[in-house]
């Protein structure tokens, strides 16, 4: 392998290489996989961390990477990667820095999750004279500790959610009765405090000097109290609403708690700390109490900075997610809006046109907050500024001061070009945001200010998770065999998917779950949102993952894709939205239980006179098996209904109209659940006689169409009507005109078998999703109730 910048010819490139860097890995899970062949690609030596859980604990689970990794000097065993509680948190620090010049490691990566975003850390790392690929310490302390950055967000003009983000501080000025009792405790403790400071900032700074020596000022409960009544009096002004707890350190959804009640807040304080491994009597107990802004989208602006220079990289849409925790991630860019603008007023929709330019202008808005804001903190790495979007109106929630999780949504959007400031005709390209942490690590003084550039129209990211189709966690299982990547697929995997280097199969992995359910993230591209969707779609399609007791949500993202792609590929799902989506699914399971598709055909037989029947019964095998397949999931029945519906079919009170041909929608059929002609074994692809039926009946609507001068997609309607009265075959003779009628006739005989799923789809209440001119979803209120989501969601499960 060519390693980047070593042997290039040019000196402003060459300048930047990286091959004197030993990096240690202090994480897991996909990250740790790509920093390690990030690290290959630029010549630099990398070590990981392996805990007990990765090795020990769950032997059959052992670390995948290591299959890659095969020198034992490069492997660090440590207990766990953080440590349960402060203690022992401080005792994994050491032990990392030990490690570190013990084996000559220059820097540490510790991309997301664990202590990625921990200040204590990084200052500890950088005392230590260790450098950190990521934001130094002190933009920890001013923008990842979400106290700070709210405050810091009101100074420089960044919108922010309305509440209170230093209730610590208001706690203590209660507890000390005020200013003079704040100077009492200062001068008691001997701390050093400047005078001029408000209440607020004098108490904020006594807190700080306390968590430093050691004193503990605040209790939980006097925090549990002064929260409980801050909480009542904002409810008070505001009936109704909904108040959000959120530690100040928290991440990924952890830390958080909703509340509607005063009553509520002393137990949603006690959880919030103790998730966030926050109830020690010398940790910084901070929590934001915010207003809940319901009906959210979760959308986040890509940061990277190399102290003096923040360049914004567009967004993310995380929208659709359950429980805090992220499902799909899509990329939203400018390029991507001017696309889709252009596109809706080609169709004549001024109404998605005009939405669609006011969701321009709200990215633009955040990019340039974002790149604000980054620069006020002297960002030196990648962050992301993440924010919730209520119609036209966001607000900066946090900054994530670490590389995301979805970070690879953003590279399939855009790359980053460095120019020789001396020779605009001298520079690289960076396509991965792992390698430009690396190099505003190594050699951030010199790099210059990129530029970005765009690589493909939209990329897009599912998490394929261990989980069952009412995504509730599913650890436990072994996975026993995985389909390599396809075309246009960026796998993720942690490693699972090296194959056994002597006879190229797949080595078993068992799922433990000991960390979290995440098996590995599936990232692509396209020229637009709609092809991105489709190609991530037909990703899913493709990959085949089996194994005991093996339960992914493949299916319910095949299903979702499809449903985006079918409804339009902008809309806007809100951050609640999955549960009701999992709601309408579980109503359509409910449905689909009773039906039984041999009985559908017998009863549509019997009903057929004699040579029809002959006709109809030829068909059986190639009807029901694609029927059968899609009957086996609810996920994939409800992706084939929204992806039809009114592009395929239509319905008229009780009866199914075709919009486009059968015998089309059935070859698609086929494609779809992948029984499709290919080299699989019998049970797994079409069978050969129905596959000549399919393709001589493919072939004569072809003849037609070309013969007519019309297209195979044509509306169903005007094709069967030219046909049946001879319009579209003009130019046959008499007799070959006639046989053309009957065959068509013959052709369509029972394709009624085909609309029965799109019969269920009415019942079960899909035909009642839409969207209105915002691109936001509508539908019936109960699949937003708790109980009628328990009752429905429970037929998945």
């Amino acid at each position: 392998m060519q390693k980047r910048y070593i042997n290039q010819t040019s000196t402003f490139v060459r300048s930047f290489r990286c091959d004197h860097l030993n990096i240690l890995i202090v994480c897991r899970g996909p990250i740790r996989m790509e920093a390690m062949e990030v690290f290959e690609e630029l010549g630099a030596g990398y070590g990981i961390l392996l805990s007990e859980k990765d090795s020990v604990t769950y032997p059959h689970t052992l670390a995948p990477e290591l299959r890659q990794l095969t020198d034992p000097d490069r492997v660090h065993r440590i207990p766990d990667y953080t440590g349960a509680n402060r203690e022992e948190r401080q005792e994994r620090i050491q032990q990392i820095i030990e490690i570190c010049n013990t084996y000559g490691y220059t820097h540490i990566f510790a991309g997301y999750g664990f202590m990625a975003e921990d200040a204590d850390f990084v200052e500890s790392i950088e005392g230590a004279g260790i450098g950190f690929i990521g934001p130094r310490g002190n933009v920890h302390r001013l923008a990842g500790a979400k106290d700070q950055a709210k405050k810091l967000s009101r100074k420089i003009g960044v919108t922010v959610t309305p509440g209170l983000d230093n209730i610590t501080s208001v706690t203590l000025i209660a507890k000390a009765g005020g200013r003079k009792g704040l100077e009492s405790l200062a001068k008691e403790h001997g701390f050093k405090v400047d005078g001029s400071l408000d209440d607020e900032d004098f108490a904020e700074e006594i807190l700080n000097q306390s968590y430093k020596q050691g004193v503990s000022l605040i209790s939980v409960e006097d925090l549990q109290n002064k929260a409980k009544e801050q909480v009542a009096a904002i409810l008070k002004e505001n009936p109704g609403k909904r108040i959000r707890l959120k530690y100040i350190g928290g991440g990924g959804g952890k830390g958080q708690r909703i509340v509607t009640k005063d009553e509520e807040v002393p137990n949603a304080v006690m959880e919030v700390l103790s998730e966030s491994k926050a109830l020690g009597p010398l940790d910084n107990k901070n929590f934001l109490i915010e207003m809940n802004i319901e009906s959210t989208r979760h959308n986040e602006i890509q940061l990277i900075g190399n102290g003096k220079w923040a360049v914004a990289l567009g967004g993310r849409d995380c929208s659709l997610q359950m429980h805090e925790q992220k499902l799909v991630e899509i990329s939203i860019t400018d390029e991507l809006f001017v696309q889709e603008i252009d596109r809706a007023k080609k169709d004549g929709d001024s109404a998605i046109a005009s939405r669609l330019e006011k969701d321009r202008a709200t990215l633009k808005e955040m990019e340039d907050q974002a790149e604000r804001f980054a620069e006020a903190v002297g960002l030196n790495s990648a962050s992301t500024f993440e924010c919730i979007v209520s119609d036209e109106s966001h607000y900066f929630m946090e900054m994530n001061t670490r590389i995301q999780v979805e970070h690879r949504v953003t590279e399939m959007a855009y790359s980053l070009r460095f120019r020789n400031p001396d020779n605009k005709e001298d520079f690289f390209d960076v396509e991965s945001l792992v390698e430009c942490m690396v190099l505003c690590s190594a050699h951030a003084d010199h790099l210059p200010r990129p530029e970005r550039m765009l690589r493909h129209g939209a990329g897009g990211e599912i998490r394929l998770n261990a989980m069952n189709d009412a995504l509730a966690p599913h650890a436990g299982s072994l996975i026993e065999s995985w389909t390599s990547p396809v075309e246009h697929e960026i796998r993720d995997d942690q490693g699972i998917g090296i194959r056994n280097p002597d006879t190229r199969s797949f080595i078993h992995y068992h799922l433990a779950g000991a960390y979290d359910s995440n098996i590995a993230l599936i990232v692509t591209y396209g020229d637009s949102r709609k092809d991105m969707l489709e190609r991530l779609a037909d990703i899913l399609r493709q990959m085949e993952i089996r194994g005991n007791e093996l339960s992914t949500n493949k299916e319910f993202h095949y299903g979702i894709l499809n449903f985006l792609i079918g409804m339009h590929p902008m809309l806007k799902p809100d951050t609640r939205f999955t549960v009701p989506y999992l709601s309408l699914v579980g109503t359509l399971a409910g449905e689909m239980e009773g039906v039984d598709l041999e009985f559908a055909f017998k009863k549509l037989l019997a009903g057929l006179d004699g040579e029809q029947s002959a006709v109809f019964a030829e068909k059986q095998t190639l009807l029901v098996r694609p029927l059968r397949m899609l009957f086996e999931n609810a996920h994939v029945m409800n992706g084939w209904i929204f992806r039809n519906r009114n592009r395929s079919y239509k319905i008229e009170g009780e009866r199914v109209v075709w919009l486009r041909n059968p015998i089309v929608i059935l070859s698609e059929l086929y494609k779809y659940v992948r029984l499709e002609a290919r080299e699989a074994p019998p049970s797994n692809k079409i069978w050969d006689h129905d596959e000549v039926l399919l393709n001589t009946a493919l072939e004569f609507y072809e003849d037609i169409a070309k013969n007519s001068g019309t297209d195979l997609n044509q509306d169903f309607g005007a094709l069967d009507r030219g046909i049946r009265d001879g319009s579209l075959l003009k130019g046959l003779d008499s007799d070959l005109a006639q046989q053309c009628q009957s065959a068509h006739t013959a052709w369509q005989v029972g394709m009624e078998l085909l609309a029965v799923p799109f019969l269920l789809g009415k019942k079960a209440g899909c035909m009642d999703f839409s969207y209105d001119e915002n691109l936001k979803l509508v539908f019936p209120e109960k699949y937003s109730d708790p109980d009628y989501q328990k009752t429905s969601i429970r037929n998945l499960a």
